[in-house]
This record gives structure tokens, sequence and C-alpha cells, in this order.
């Protein structure tokens, strides 16, 4: 007998949460859920589930936080933001980082069929990431914006980088949506473009992950080399 797939599901509103569980159980799911960003997060850490579905609004932080840590801890997994109307900027943000978007109905038919189909296509080799990434070798320092910078993991495509704060205290604004990263050490000048932020509660900085296929063909070949050498 096949087992059944797990979905974590996570919404701040317990009555949605619970609409949703019940649909993905008759969709044939084992449920497991979260209310809250911070119990989401720990359970994600210690959890495998096939897929995670969150919803956009989870107090302070949202869904696409979730699916930013879902991308480095749990590589390949599909990812649902919900949201209980459509909008076209989030829309965006969810596809930017491998993530469906999908508006919750009352029936929730649309989100078990767009679940289903992600596990099926995970399941015949469909491409959940644009690129496998690598944890970076400690350290890999570099500059960003006239500051030091670490490389967290690093892929063809991006990189994820953790911003020291500014200033003391919590980060006052996101990190800039373009900029420029350097690395001293391999003589590697990158533009990059922010894909995604979050904040790191630990440091008062940020952990953003940044998009650099812009940039021409001779500094990408050189990046290629220096990830295909990363063990």
């Amino acid at each position: 007998m096949v087992a059944s797939p797990v979905a974590f599901v996570v919404d701040a509103d317990v009555a949605e949460l619970r609409k949703t569980e019940h649909a993905l159980e008759e969709a044939g799911f084992v449920v497991m859920t979260a209310d809250s960003f911070a119990q989401a997060k720990s359970l994600l850490a210690s959890m495998t589930p096939e897929i995670v579905i969150a919803d956009i609004k989870l107090q302070a932080y949202n869904g696409l936080h979730l699916a930013a840590l879902c991308a480095v801890w749990r590589p390949g997994t599909p990812f649902i933001a919900t949201h209980s109307t459509y909008d076209v900027v989030l829309d965006a943000d969810a596809k930017r980082l491998s993530a469906a978007y999908v508006v919750k109905t009352s029936t929730r038919e649309e989100l078990a069929k767009t679940a289903l189909t992600m596990l099926e296509s995970r399941r015949h080799g469909g491409d959940i990431r644009r690129s496998y990434r690598k944890p970076a070798p400690v350290p890999t320092v570099v500059q960003v914006a006239a500051s030091s910078a670490e490389v967290v993991d690093l892929s063809y495509g991006g990189v994820q980088l953790k911003l020291p704060s500014p200033d003391a205290g919590p980060p006052k604004h996101d990190p800039p949506f373009a900029f420029d990263i350097v690395f001293p050490n391999l003589d590697i000048s990158l533009h990059a473009a922010r894909i995604w932020a979050m904040p790191d509660s630990d440091s008062g900085g940020w952990f953003c992950g940044a998009d650099i296929s812009g940039n021409d063909s001779h500094q990408l070949q050189r990046w290629r080399d220096f990830v295909d050498s990363v063990g």
C-alpha cells in the first residue's frame, strides 16, 4: 500500500486552517498544521512533508517568508502560498520563489487540485527549482553596498546572502532591489536582483535571496566555474 502524502498547512486563522485541513484530508493527504510562523518554522526544521501550504497572512511574517526558508531547508519541496483574494504582486513574488499562488475558495477545490498536481510533477521529475543550490564554503565573505556579507548557499542562477544590520536594533528597511556582489578573493563582481528578503532575528540583519542571471556571459561563466568547484 502506498503511504498517503504528508501536507504541512500553516494559517493564522484557525477556522480557515481547519477548512484547508479537511479538504486536503478528503483529497487523500495526511495533514500536519501550525497556526503561526514561529510554530511552522520550528516544525519545518524537524519534519519532511511532501508539500507545504502556507497563508500569506502570518502575523508579522507571511507565507512567502516560510517559502524562502523551505527553499533552503527542504529544497525541491513543492510550496503553495494561499490568500483570500488574488494579488498580482504576491503572485509574482510566489513565482520567484518557485511557489504556486492559490486563492482560498470555500471548497478549497482548486487548492487540493494544485497540491496533487505539484506532487505528481515532482514524482515524475518535474523541475520545482530553477537550479540546484549548494552550501557555500565557510566562510565566503563578499562586499554588498560597501558592507561585508556572508554567502549562505549558491547556484548557477543565484545566491542566498546573510546581510548585517546597518544600524543598532532591528532592520528598518528592506535590502535594495538591485545591488552588486563583489567576491574579493575570486575577482568576480556580479549584478544582483533581490528576489526575497527575511529579517534575521538572531543578528538583526537580513537573509536575502538574489538572482544573478542578468550578468554578461563572461562573468556568468566565471561564476559557474566557481559553483562547480564547490564540493
